[in-house]
């Protein structure tokens, strides 16, 4: 029999009308344990490894891979990671923790990592007569720094050499020894709201009924949900992840990218990975906070190419002033920025630079934690803090590990879905009109999947990503970035030439990745971090990828990074250490393959007049878009100007995927506007 939401009033009297039984009812419970240094890595899902550095016949023991892969793994993880100082040296340890990274964020990189650790052991031998594993350890050192700079085999090590540092620099001992300190939050409050969030595993009242099903939690599903809510709909939220809370939110890399985040990557001339979350609040939970208004000239872009005034800056402008009076949007205390203020300050004031404090959704913030890892003291106003609780309290429902499996249609229109939960079952959510905002990789990844809404051949298409490299700089001062807002304070002197340069100050356990190399130069920088500057630079890409499956059946990020988008990378890293040399830096070490350190003028000048391939550049993205074209013509978009899809009545998109990319700033407070505004149409729509 179905349960039935009706429009319930701004009272939240329908809380008690939801639900029929009490067997869902409930908060969330705890998080598997976190690793914690250990031999045995647990709470990993499936299996427990148990790989160890003592008693064990050999590295490979409980795990997929087999003797000689793991016997060349530990080769390279000692080599890379050859500890020193404050620095613990890799051992099986570290093959047990990597093996659960990859297998939970890139599982399908688990078996190639084997392989292609052992095509590297043998290649050694082309340089030096024998393999990696049996060179000392100077000779592996000279090996790795060649490969660096090979145009062939740089990118696969790369990949080798992210995995190994993510994996074994959030062990907890290790990563206590640098420093680091996970959270711990006791008495969790248990707010009202609590009670109409329901695992989906957990449900037993059947099918239900609701006006609006809004699939997704992020800056799209969330803003629709609660603006829709405090109209009145009543509102069911389907979430594939699950309510995370501040106690959960440990500082661990790797509980974080297994919980909270949906790994994947870019396939082309540069490997990028790409970074997506996955939880109640999506993408929001685990950014930086920053708020950014989409440019005035980007708005005037979008103007010209779909062939409206419906995004002026004047017809734009009320839904940014909504969506930053719900997040208290404010620039970033000086104080919690910390000390890489005074060197953007330094530096852009002696360049004749404009400079400024970010604006984030955080108030109250003291830059107590790496807040892409989770913000341990909900002072950022992501959407699980900000629109989901609101709704919530207006009698909306949330579902949680619920995953939309099928689209349900009658007559050719959208009138609910049928989700699957972890364990297999199925619920169908039917209501007026339905929602998808599950972002611009996972959305188009549907309908693709199921023959949707593509007779203009444009779903999956027009992938802009953000591309996001950087440079670190050491500096006689301290500057303790780790202790500050990780993303605070910027330069946007170049913003109109599609480069962004930004504050980006990570944790000891996600620090290693920003540097392009490994071995003693990577302990060397590691021991050094206390004094050392890291920044972001975020372009503007001209490229445009596509989604589309692999031989799995799996989605995949299709896209070649442009020479053009490279040189506009380049000239961002130059600008950024032009910054860094006028503010007193020492050296700095580029995002760039092959290129390791920078420590005089001389090499400065002839890192700035060289030319950087597109292979070269070492980037990551977390902002995709534009993946399901917004405009007015069915044979050369996916949705119309209200977000209704053309080919589906009843259907609405509403996330990263109708946003034309690029935007050339961090885009969440871009897409919460567009989500405000797309409200406003379905609810005209509804009546």
């Amino acid at each position: 029999m179905l349960e039935s939401i009706r429009r319930g009033g701004a009272d939240g009297a329908l809380r008690d009308r939801v639900r029929t039984g009490s067997e869902g009812a409930g908060p969330q419970g705890s998080p598997e344990a976190c690793v914690d240094g250990s031999a045995r890595v647990e709470g990993a899902g499936s299996s427990s490894r148990s790989v160890r550095s003592k008693g064990a016949p050999h590295p490979a023991e409980g795990t997929r891979w087999t003797p000689r892969e793991a016997r060349s793994l530990l080769a390279f993880a000692e080599a890379m990671i050859p500890g020193g100082g404050r620095v613990e040296r890799a051992d099986e340890r570290t093959l047990a923790m990597l093996e659960d990274v990859v297998e939970h964020s890139f599982p399908q990189l688990t078996k190639v990592i084997g392989k292609a650790a052992q095509v590297f052991d043998h290649l050694a031998i082309v340089r030096t007569g024998r393999r990696f594993r049996d060179l000392d350890a100077p000779a592996q050192e000279r090996v790795l720094a060649g490969w660096e700079a090979d145009p062939v085999l740089r990118a696969p090590l790369m990949a080798l050499q992210f995995a190994f540092k993510f994996a074994h620099f959030d062990r907890e001992r290790v990563y206590a020894k640098l420093g680091g300190k996970l959270n711990v939050v006791q008495a969790l409050e248990q707010p009202r709201w609590l009670e109409q969030v329901v695992r989906a595993d957990t449900w037993t009242d059947g099918d239900v009924d609701c006006e609006v099903v809004v699939v997704g939690t992020g800056a799209g599903g969330a803003v629709v949900g609660r603006e829709l809510a405090d109209r009145g709909y009543a509102v069911v939220f389907v979430e594939e992840g699950e309510l995370r809370r501040r106690d959960e939110f440990t500082g661990s890399s790797h509980k974080a990218h297994r919980d909270f985040y949906r790994g994947g990557m870019s396939v082309g001339n540069t490997v990028m990975p790409v970074f997506i979350g996955r939880m109640v609040g999506g993408s929001t939970a685990v950014n930086g906070g920053t708020c950014f208004r989409t440019p005035g000239p980007v708005l005037d872009r979008w103007c010209d190419e779909i062939g409206t005034d419906e995004f002026t800056r004047e017809r734009m402008a009320p839904y940014f002033d909504r969506v930053e009076e719900v997040l208290q949007v404010q620039p970033a205390s000086r104080q919690h920025v910390g000390r890489i203020a005074d060197v953007f300050q330094r530096g852009c004031d002696a360049l004749g630079w404009s400079h400024f404090t970010i604006n984030r959704n955080a108030p109250g913030c003291e830059g107590s934690g790496f807040c892409d890892f989770g913000c341990r003291t909900d002072a950022r106003r992501s959407t699980n803090i900000s629109y989901v609780p609101p709704a919530l309290e207006k009698g909306s429902m949330l579902f949680t590990g619920l995953t939309a499996e099928r689209l349900i249609l009658e007559k050719g229109r959208a009138v609910g879905i049928e989700g699957r939960t972890h364990s297999g079952k199925t619920i169908k959510v039917r209501g007026r009109a339905v929602v998808f905002a599950g972002g611009a990789v996972p959305t188009p990844f549907f309908l693709l999947k199921h023959g949707l809404c593509n007779r203009s051949g444009q779903v999956g298409r027009n992938l802009t990503l953000h591309p996001s490299g950087g440079l670190s700089a050491l500096f006689d001062e301290q500057i303790r970035g780790f202790e500050a807002i990780p993303q605070g304070y910027g330069c946007d002197e170049h913003v109109r030439d599609g480069i962004l340069l930004t504050a980006a100050q990570p944790d000891f356990n996600y620090a290693p990745i920003l540097f392009p190399f490994t071995g003693q130069r990577l302990m060397e920088a590691m021991n050094a971090l206390e004094h050392i500057a890291s920044f972001g630079v975020l372009i503007s890409d001209e490229s445009k990828g596509r989604i589309a499956f692999d031989v799995g059946g799996a989605a995949t990020m299709f896209y070649n990074l442009t020479q053009g988008d490279a040189d506009r990378l380049h000239r961002g890293i130059v600008a950024m250490g032009e910054i860094c040399w006028a503010a007193g830096a020492k050296k700095f070490w580029p995002a760039v393959l092959g290129k390791n350190v920078i420590d005089n003028r001389g090499d400065w000048k002839r890192f700035k007049e060289r030319r950087l391939a597109p292979s070269e550049c070492l980037v990551t993205s977390y902002h995709p878009l534009g993946t399901c074209k917004m405009g007015k013509d069915p044979r050369t978009s996916v949705v119309d100007l209200d977000h209704q899809a053309h080919e589906v009545p009843g259907l609405y998109i509403v996330d990263g995927s109708v946003v034309p990319g690029p935007l050339g700033v961090n885009p969440q407070l871009t897409i919460m506007a567009m989500s405000t505004r797309a409200a406003h149409r379905i609810a005209d729509h509804l009546g």
